[in-house]
Formats: structure tokens, C-alpha cells, sequence
């Protein structure tokens, strides 16, 4: 009887059946490995679309606070003040991503606004929404008050 470890049929190595299992069970890996890789990418740019618009609301606030609020022409008092209109704003820091603020006034509590903030941007081909509201005070931004009260102070002096 032959011995199998020295058979010549023993020295061939795999067979083309084993190599075309195991070529399947790597592409199959690779496969999976690749699909979840484009859902982890998906899944960051998604993350950091809210993350910039978390900031971006402070900063679309910062400027209505400081940029939009202006007194109305037939405005008495410092309660007078209207928005100017701000929509389609672009994000500096997130390519593609735009914000809009409102303005809604309750007559129960003139003295505050209502800021109603809306960041768009495309997440995954389809438009993405998330709203902000914050409140305001109802007043002109402290660099118009600061030199009002200069000229107020400097008329007086006269």
C-alpha cells in the first residue's frame, strides 16, 4: 500500500473547487465590509450637518440680534423696532446648508420676541429641515442704543 503523505496526489495542493469557495466567502466579506462603510460615511456627513446647524443657530441669532433689529420709521419708542426680513442665508462653515429667521410678537409680552429659525441643507439627495426658536428681547442691538445715548447725552449738553 501506497503512502498517502508521499502520494503524488497529496502534493497538489487545493483543488478549483476550494479556491472558488473561498474567493466567494472574501468577496462576500468585502462586500459587507464596503456597504457598511458607505452607511458609516452617510451616517458622519448626517452627524455633522446637525452639529453645524446646533452652531449655526447661535450664530443666524447673533446676527438677527445684532444685524436685522432696526427701529421702524414711525416708531415712537424703543419698543417700535421691526425685523429685517432674513431668508436663503448661506452657512459660512457647511457648503449647501441656508438658514431663514421669523419673527413672531405676542401682545401679552411686548417686550420679547419669538425667533423662529429654519436650517436647510441636502442630506442623502432629499432636503433636510431642523427648526430653532429662541427668545429675544424686543431692543435695539447695544451698539445703536450706546450711540442714541451719546447723541441724547451731547443734544442735552448744547
Amino acid at each position: 500500500m501506497a503512502d498517502f503523505a508521499t502520494s503524488p496526489r497529496s502534493e497538489r495542493g487545493f483543488t478549483l473547487a476550494e479556491m472558488l469557495a473561498a474567493l466567494a466567502i472574501l468577496l462576500f466579506g468585502v462586500t459587507a465590509l464596503l456597504g457598511s462603510l458607505g452607511s458609516a460615511v452617510a451616517q458622519r456627513r448626517t452627524t455633522d450637518a446637525r452639529l453645524a446647524s446646533a452652531a449655526l443657530c447661535e450664530y443666524a441669532l447673533h446676527r438677527v440680534q445684532n444685524e436685522a433689529v432696526r427701529r421702524r420709521a414711525d416708531g415712537a419708542s424703543d419698543l417700535d423696532l421691526e425685523l429685517a426680513p432674513l431668508a436663503d442665508q448661506r452657512a459660512p462653515s457647511f457648503p449647501g446648508m441656508t438658514w431663514g429667521a421669523k419673527v413672531t410678537t405676542d401682545d401679552a409680552r411686548p417686550d420679547l420676541w419669538l425667533v423662529h429659525i429654519s436650517i436647510r441643507w441636502l442630506e442623502q439627495g432629499e432636503e433636510a429641515i431642523q427648526e430653532y426658536q429662541r427668545i429675544l428681547p424686543r431692543q435695539l442691538p447695544l451698539g445703536q442704543r450706546v450711540r442714541r445715548f451719546r447723541e441724547e447725552t451731547d443734544n442735552r449738553g448744547k
